[in-house]
């Protein structure tokens, strides 16, 4: 039994990736593991059910949750997966009428009012950074106080929606305890990063820094701020070391832009995984214009760096203006070359029907992937998220279709004027094809096969991309 449950509702990975289901990632919700950890430290017993992992649905997640006897039951969600915590919330107050229903994550954070006037069945609201504020709601639920009191709560009051004061920010993010990846699934056998960010298995993901300082209007920074905050070096080789030592990891996806962000700490970072002579790689993202010197590029090579991802979006520099890149393409060219001069493989994360979008920007985004030096690319479709400033006007550039259960990046849910959804996908599947299949690509998944570690999942991702997206007449 537990005293406070904390569920990854089961959202599929169809749900997320549509026809890129079987080259997506499978990932540890580290968010949850934050939260465990801290609740496990206040020496609360929690446990967490990864309904995904498990295979539970709707039912069989409320089922697990009341099989606890929990005092409060946490849910985490995103905009696409908001209705699926819903229906769990609902189903686990059938079953277990005095538990109190927590719900966290970007899409509660973003969009407070709305959830709650829309799902009656969630009592609280935790908004933004959730370790504090998750041990300060179990202590009012057991001590029969008044939850919506606590720092960085939304809550119902009749029928209205009220806010408790705001949570501040954790300044120490080193003081935090190492999340408690013990109570996932077993990291090595049950999750992934994408096959396009593993060079070997076991291999997993992590996260330096939070918060954001970049201005990008097409993203929220609702949950951790604008305030940039950093784990110390070394306490990020303890994170990685732990992960070696415990769980096998030997390989590690950087998911946050802020590794490049102070050239210090990074170059502080690779040599300390030099030094350690543990056999271990990374790949890791950053900003074009986060200009690294050949010196810290080398430094990174050498510490087993082996992949660099770029959020470039756009082959136009008017578009990156409306997304508020603060970035030039010629500044992407830069960056990119930079990074495979050292040997390092590069990857770029792409944006399609943005507003404003056009065929002829469309062909210059397809011109500029094609010529610039890359090895993989990720490309979805703008989505127009709550509480982002490119989201409030959007309306006034296109056509907005589908709902949040489709806001996966991967679906088509606006459509700028003069476009269709079908010619973005079908636009889409043509670039991929156009990329995927050229020689020098080619060359590149076969040296990557030489690793007999992610062999299997490069083989069964690769043939799937074959089939279902390069060479099928589907869009």
């Amino acid at each position: 039994m537990a005293d406070f449950v904390l569920v990854n509702p089961p959202l599929s990975a169809q749900a997320r990736y549509g026809r890129l289901a079987d080259v997506g990632n499978r990932l540890p919700n580290i968010g949850l593991a934050y939260l465990a950890a801290s609740l496990r430290h206040s020496d609360i017993d929690v446990t967490i059910i990864d309904a995904n992992v498990h295979g539970y649905d709707i039912d069989a997640t409320a089922r697990a949750v009341a099989d606890e006897q929990p005092l409060v039951c946490g849910l985490t969600a995103t905009t696409i997966s908001i209705h699926l915590a819903a229906q769990i919330a609902a189903k686990v107050k059938l079953l277990a009428p005095d538990c109190v229903v927590v719900v966290g994550g970007a899409h509660a954070t973003a969009a407070p009012e709305a959830v709650l006037d829309t799902y009656r069945s969630i009592d609280y609201l935790a908004l933004g950074e959730g370790e504090v504020t998750a041990v300060e709601i179990f202590s009012e639920v057991e001590h029969h106080g008044e939850p919506g009191a606590v720092p960085g709560v939304a809550y119902r009051d009749g029928g209205v929606v009220r806010f408790s004061k705001a949570r501040p920010l954790i300044k120490d993010l080193d003081k935090l305890p190492l999340p408690a990846w013990d109570l996932l699934p077993e990291l090595a056998t049950h999750y992934h990063p994408s096959p396009q960010s593993v060079y070997r298995l076991p291999s997993t993901i992590l996260f330096t820094a939070r918060g954001c300082p970049y201005r990008c209007t097409f993203c929220d920074n609702s949950v951790f701020g604008r305030r940039l905050r950093a784990h110390s070096a070394g306490h990020v080789f303890t994170m990685m070391e732990h992960l070696y030592r415990q769980h096998s990891i030997v390989d590690f996806a950087f998911h946050d832009e802020s590794l490049f962000y102070d050239e210090g700490r990074l170059v502080e970072l690779c040599r300390t995984i030099k030094r350690s002579g543990l056999p271990l790689s990374f790949s890791c993202q950053g900003r074009v214009d986060q200009k690294l010197q050949e010196f810290t590029l080398r430094e990174l090579a050498a510490a087993g760096c082996w992949q660099a991802a770029f959020g470039l979006e756009s082959g136009n520099d008017d578009l990156l203006r409306t997304l508020g890149k603060g970035t030039t393409v010629e500044q992407a060219l830069e960056a990119v070359a930079a990074v495979r001069k050292v040997g390092i493989s590069t990857k770029a994360f792409i944006m399609l029907g943005v507003p404003g979008e056009t065929r002829q920007t469309l062909a210059a985004t397809r011109d500029f992937i094609l010529k610039a030096p890359l090895d993989d690319v990720m490309i979805g479709f703008y989505t127009p998220f709550p509480n982002t400033e490119l989201a409030a006007e959007v309306e006034n550039h296109g056509d907005l279709i589908g709902d949040h259960s489709q806001m996966s990046e991967h679906e088509v849910v606006f459509v700028p004027r003069d476009l269709t959804a079908p010619y973005l996908r079908h636009f889409r599947r043509k670039l991929y094809r156009r990329f995927y299949l050229r020689p020098r690509i080619v060359a590149h998944y076969l040296r990557r096969l030489r690793e007999p570690s992610g062999r299997p999942l490069l083989w069964r991702a690769g043939w799937s991309f074959l089939r279902r997206f390069l060479l099928s007449r589907r869009a």
